[in-house]
């Protein structure tokens, strides 16, 4: 990567959706809609994200302002609804999305009360020590007698109406992303944090969200869509060809389209293989419909956070410094088969994985990157936070094409997005705080000068 670029300046104020975009907005954002902590710079950038101006329920967009004088001091507590947990395997992930949020909203103005939604769909209110345990399974077992239960999702939302102002979702996965608790509030009218059903439900979707994707005029990566377990083997094996791959060897990555963290991804070779995995995937539950996608060779992974800072009904997304995802193995494991950013290296301690922010690309590709996220937010219809996915191609990748007719092709390789994100990861390690951590000291500094 000799030839990439180096010490790109983290200047904000270019290359960033739509017209650029003005730092002083973000920090302008977040100081007049919730008051920052400056001590804690965790704090300021998840108040960066709190500090959205809209707030959806039922299509109606909601100010913050009605709960907070609009650039003055607050005259009372905003309640925050922060909701975690979830029927997926993402839910001890979203417990420590929670603290995460938790930590740095609670106080100064700002009155949290938590809930959570067991994986069979029951909803409780708990208290903030249940939310600092270890796992859900440490409380699990212990909700119907020490938490507020409610009888079903409806009387939960009929709660939430009258006990906050806002509500903050950390529910990753099914339920969290895919629509499911976006329903449920705004069919109560209650205002909240993120994307709205709608359009959940329709980017969440990993096949799904690629054909819109390449309607849009993006380029995507060749895949196929297996639902149940009666996969037509002719059907895959012309797929295979038609996208140059042997029929028994060649490399494709199989995962669950409605799922996040790298949950259920595998690597497959050849035809046989990838109609075992992706059986195996449906059999065990984790998902019905299964992505089977041509395994991208000589690229580089970068993941993008987007807020949206924009007023009113306007969207105005900003793109984060990206961040580059490079796999190590020094020695340990099979290559051919772990090449890929699964659970474990996300959210447990390892050497395999280095990140680079801003990542070691062109700068005119980081420049790309970031304008074309802006503009997937915008056309997705997405609100207030996201996360997009993708991989920057060189020159030789298995997928670059000499004259690109689709968004995506610059003058040094293609870019691809894969993977759109409803709602981000926040632990304190989370690309969210990495990105976020670049621009923070243009903030700080303009909030005290």
């Amino acid at each position: 990567m000799a030839s990439m670029a180096t010490g790109v300046s983290f200047s904000m104020t270019s290359g960033i959706g739509e017209g650029g975009y003005d730092v002083h907005r973000v920090a302008t954002a977040a100081r007049t809609t919730l008051k920052l902590n400056q001590k804690n710079s965790l704090s300021e950038s998840t108040c960066m994200l709190l500090g959205m101006n809209k707030y959806r329920g039922s299509g109606a967009i909601r100010t913050v302002s009605k709960a907070v004088g609009y650039g003055q001091e607050m005259s009372k507590s905003l309640r925050v609804g922060l909701i975690c947990g979830g029927p997926s395997a993402e839910r001890g992930i979203s417990l420590n999305s929670a603290r995460s949020v938790l930590d740095h909203i609670q106080g100064d103005g700002i009155n949290v009360s938590c809930y959570y939604i067991d994986p069979d769909l029951k909803a409780f209110a708990i208290s903030s020590a249940q939310v600092y345990s270890n796992t859900p399974s440490d409380f699990d077992f212990k909700l119907e007698s020490l938490a507020q239960g409610f009888s079903s999702l409806s009387e939960l939302a009929e709660h939430l109406v009258s006990a906050v102002d806002i509500v903050f979702p950390v529910i990753h996965g099914r339920f969290g992303e895919d629509g499911g608790i976006q329903e449920l509030l705004e069919s109560h009218n209650i205002p909240f944090v993120g994307t709205g059903s709608r359009e959940c439900f329709r980017a969440f979707d990993k096949y799904e969200a690629s054909l819109e994707l390449k309607e849009l005029g993006f380029m995507t990566v060749p895949n196929y869509l297996v639902q149940g377990t009666g996969v037509d083997k002719s059907e895959i094996a012309l797929w295979f060809t038609d996208n140059q791959l042997d029929l028994e060897m060649g490399k494709v990555v199989v995962k669950p389209a409605k799922a996040g963290s790298s949950i259920g991804v595998k690597v497959a070779f050849g035809v046989n293989d990838s109609i075992k995995k992706a059986t195996e995937l449906i059999l065990e539950g984790i998902d019905d419909r299964v992505v089977v996608e041509v395994f991208i060779e000589d690229a580089y992974e970068f993941t993008a956070i987007v807020l949206d800072v924009g007023s009113g009904s306007v969207c105005h997304p900003v793109v984060l410094m990206p961040t580059e995802v490079q796999l190590q193995f020094h020695g340990i494991g099979d290559p051919k088969e772990n090449a890929i950013f699964d659970y474990r290296r996300k959210y447990l301690p390892t050497q395999q994985v280095t990140y680079h922010t801003p990542p070691r690309f062109p700068i005119h590709v980081i420049k790309s990157i970031r304008e074309e996220a802006s503009l997937i937010f915008q056309k997705l219809g997405l609100r207030d936070f996201a996360r997009i996915d993708g991989w920057y191609l060189a020159p030789n990748s298995n997928l670059s094409s000499p004259v690109s007719e689709t968004l995506g092709g610059t003058k040094s390789g293609d870019i691809i997005f894969t993977d759109i994100n409803l709602i981000s990861g926040m632990e304190q390690t989370s690309f969210l705080f990495q990105q976020a951590s670049k621009v923070i000291k243009d903030i700080v500094t303009l909030m005290v000068c």
